[in-house]
């Protein structure tokens, strides 16, 4: 009889850390459009890569996560982020059906991600049908929500989910909550949408919570693989290169309501010395324009 209601009070504690933990996951990440970069081509140290950006001005770095090792590298970020005023930590996770070790690699990086306000930011590779796909996003968005952090996609040209729009689909079909989407101009380009980006963005308003954004050739590849991939040096430039405007797409962002970091891609920029610094200027430059 006394126990009773003691073990009721337990139900109601638990329910009710679940209910703090659902209401202090963001829908977007607030960092007033600053620009945050990827670690590509940056040097091994996380410390120093850190401390470089925030210099030249950048607001957030991005990391990678693929291998059971990255997750020292992540670590080591995020421990030096949080000694950091006003700089964000954000990785994506490269998931692989055919790699053993991916499944661990996820769930390992929940606890860091979520001490750094970070959201489970995935790309799938080879998943062997839509059903599989579909119940490991369900998965990630499950278990990322008792961390208190969201499940994004990440579309990526040549994997499993490679626009926007099939991430969508698939948000559609499984209905949680806690499952987002992100638009990539440089993924969109390759998918064909490089002249319909403000559709991109209004088919994804309140859907999405990352963008990422590179200059890019107004012929740029849009396609299927056909054969050996094409290199991305035609949909991922420095954004004072390449004739291909970025304003309508960053427009319509902004015309969503968007309030989160856009991201620098800075894949395969080799060999060009001050490109981090003309990028800067460059998104300033378009910020400028925005109505």
């Amino acid at each position: 009889m006394h126990n009773k209601p003691s073990l009721n009070l337990n139900v109601v504690l638990r329910i009710a850390a679940l209910l703090a933990c659902l209401l202090v996951i963001p829908s977007r990440a607030e960092a007033g459009n600053s620009l945050m970069v990827y670690d590509f081509n940056l040097g091994p140290d996380p410390v120093s890569n850190v401390d470089n950006m925030k210099s030249l001005g950048f607001g957030g770095l991005v990391t990678t996560v693929r291998f059971p090792g990255d997750l020292v590298k992540l670590q080591t970020y995020a421990d030096h982020v949080s000694t950091v005023n006003d700089f964000e930590l954000l990785a994506y996770v490269n998931f692989d059906f055919n790699d053993p070790t991916s499944q661990q690699v996820w769930r390992d990086a929940l606890p860091i991600l979520a001490r750094a306000g970070a959201p489970l930011w995935v790309i799938v590779n080879n998943a062997p049908s839509v059903s599989d796909l579909r119940f490991l996003l369900l998965q990630m968005a499950r278990r990322s929500q008792l961390f208190g952090v969201r499940t994004v996609i990440y579309p990526h040209w040549n994997t499993s989910i490679e626009t926007a729009a099939e991430a969508a689909s698939h948000i559609a079909a499984l209905a949680h909550p806690n499952l987002r989407n992100s638009l990539h101009t440089c993924h969109e380009i390759r998918g064909g949408n490089q002249y319909s980006m403000r559709a991109v963005v209004s088919a994804q308003a309140n859907g999405f919570d990352l963008v990422a954004i590179a200059g890019a050739d107004e012929n740029a590849y849009a396609g299927p693989v056909s054969g050996a991939p094409p290199t991305w040096e035609d949909a991922i430039k420095p954004l004072d290169k390449g004739d291909y405007s970025l304003l309508p797409f960053l427009q319509a962002v902004k015309d969503s309501g968007y309030d989160g970091p856009v991201i620098l891609q800075t894949f395969g920029i080799l060999d060009d010395p001050g490109h981090l610094q003309r990028s800067l200027q460059g998104y300033a430059r378009y910020r400028s324009h925005l109505l």
